[in-house]
């Protein structure tokens, strides 16, 4: 297996620091990813391949007008014109213009999946293919970047001079070519006979286009795969895949995280799938691992969904931050696995199902690495940029102040300064994260119960048992105390009966006039 090298940028004259490990491929999490590798790029000698959603930079233009000039053929798999934004579409067209002309190949993906309809974001525009990966003949490079203006914290994983990693990315560009790219019956790429094959009876309803989508989309717009084509429960290798052709990212993601031992540390540009966050939250709640989110914080359309879920994300143990700095990259680290890819934490770019026989995800691009020196690089990476960074906390508070001065202006007619607003926001998150806290204690010590009497149909009885229990873990209690909590929900409750069915389990013991909870007893069964 060959050597490792881990290299990180210590100033923008790309001067390079080696770690005194074994040498051969490069991971970085900064915001000097773009430079790195325009410098890869420029070593190449034979050609480099480029498959990537935007292109904007004109340093990267530059270099790459000089590798055609050195006679190194350029290939490049991207967006149409009209997914650029207006404010630099110009200029932009016009370097990719001169690339074409100076020998360069440029491949348009015009394919879309899905319904604009179902979101705000401007439609017709965006198209699917997401992805972002390079191969040159010196090098493999899985990233989460794209090229454009602006300086954002990014991802790379560079395998350079693997063979078996070149001859790997270059039959995914292949791949993408065969699939979007080159005729097959009059159409671009094979996917609409792919399609086809597969549902012959149903695919021209696939491929109408939605609503108020203009008709220079016609033939190149799917709503949804059917599942034959979406694989799921894959092998996870050391690999890139291409989801959903290779892989469901939703399912990949989520298995690589649900394995992991130790910890999770996951970085996101954007972070909006309910679903998602759910499965991050249940997890911890019956898994101990340490959970780590860097998120972006805006959204055109989910900003009021985003804040609600990170408030449940952070009635757990898991920490939330983000940067001042824009953020970009998609990243996941476990105690097992690092995951590089071009998958937001979203519904079309994890990925879900339309219906049980349907699957829609956009074209993403997805490099998964199970070394573990590279593990712990990257751990330790994210851990010195995650330190620095800004609480979630901070963000919802801020958002809250503005609610405590309507309030105590519109209700009472008092104007509190900025030190009170921001006393009372904290103390309001505070108690809700509390309360949500609560919940999820009263819940688990539900399941306990539950796991001890081997039932999963709750009852009545069951549930003021599981109260019960839930106040004796903070402290013990005699009857008195007890009996003033529960009546607070149920003053008809036979709690002298409960309490003696608790103690016949075990479950509680008596000592002097007080009860006091057993936890030996119940973590027989699942530990609190």
């Amino acid at each position: 297996m060959p050597a490792i090298e881990y290299v990180r940028i210590i100033n923008k004259d790309l001067q390079l620091k080696k770690w005194l490990v074994p040498v051969e491929s490069v991971f970085d999490f900064s915001n000097e990813v773009v430079p790195l590798i325009r410098k890869e790029i420029a070593s190449a000698e034979k050609y480099v391949r480029i498959a990537m959603f935007q292109i904007h930079r004109e340093d990267v233009f530059n270099s790459l007008e000089k590798l055609l000039a050195n006679k190194v053929k350029v290939e490049i798999l991207t967006l149409p014109y009209d997914s650029i934004n207006a404010d630099v579409k110009p200029q932009v067209v016009s370097r990719f213009e001169d690339l074409i002309r100076k020998g360069a190949i440029i491949h348009f993906d015009r394919w879309n999946v899905g319904d604009p309809r179902e979101t705000r974001t401007a439609f017709g525009r965006w198209y699917s293919f997401h992805g972002k990966f390079i191969v040159t003949d010196k090098s493999a490079i899985a990233l989460s970047a794209n090229f454009t203006h602006g300086e954002e914290l990014d991802a790379v994983l560079i395998f350079r001079g693997i063979k078996d990693k070149i001859t790997e990315f270059n039959q995914k560009f292949d791949d993408l070519l065969q699939l979007f790219i080159l005729k097959a019956n009059h159409y671009d790429g094979s996917i609409r006979r792919r399609v086809t094959e597969v549902v012959p009876t149903k695919a021209e309803h696939l491929f109408e286009l939605p609503e108020n989508v203009d008709a220079v989309h016609e033939d190149h717009w799917i709503l949804h795969y059917p599942i034959e084509l979406c694989p799921s429960n894959v092998s996870i290798e050391d690999k890139l895949y291409l989801t959903p052709f290779d892989c469901r990212g939703r399912d990949v993601i989520s298995r690589i995280i649900a394995d992991a031992d130790k910890y999770v540390y996951i970085s996101t540009e954007s972070f909006t799938d309910e679903e998602f966050s759910k499965f991050l939250v249940n997890l911890t709640i019956n898994k101990d691992v340490e959970m780590k989110i860097l998120s972006g914080t805006k959204s055109r359309d989910f900003t009021d969904r985003i804040e609600k879920m990170f408030r449940n994300l952070l009635t757990q143990k898991i920490e939330v931050k983000t940067t001042e700095e824009a953020i970009h990259a998609k990243l996941v680290i476990t105690d097992k696995t690092l995951v590089v890819s071009s998958i937001n934490l979203n519904k079309m770019n994890l990925g879900h199902y339309k219906t049980k026989k349907f699957w829609r995800e956009n074209t993403e691009s997805l490099l998964i690495c199970q070394d573990p020196e590279m593990i712990e690089f990257a751990k330790n990476k994210y851990l010195e940029i995650f330190d620095k960074s800004v609480n979630i906390r901070e963000m919802l508070c801020q958002k809250l102040e503005n609610q405590v001065g309507d309030i105590f202006k519109g209700a009472f007619q008092l104007s509190p300064n900025p030190e009170v607003r921001a006393l009372f926001a904290r103390f309001i998150l505070k108690r809700e994260i509390e309360t949500k806290k609560i919940i999820i204690k009263v819940g688990r010590m539900t399941k306990k119960l539950m796991d001890y009497y081997k039932r999963t149909r709750i009852e009545r009885e069951d549930f003021i048992s599981a109260l019960v229990l839930y106040n004796l873990s903070e402290a013990k209690k005699d009857y008195t105390q007890l009996k003033e909590r529960i009546n607070e929900i149920d003053e008809d409750v036979n709690l002298k009966n409960i309490l003696s069915k608790l103690t016949f389990a075990n479950l509680i013991e008596k000592e002097d006039e007080y009860f006091k909870i057993n936890i030996d007893a119940l973590a027989m069964n699942q530990t609190l």
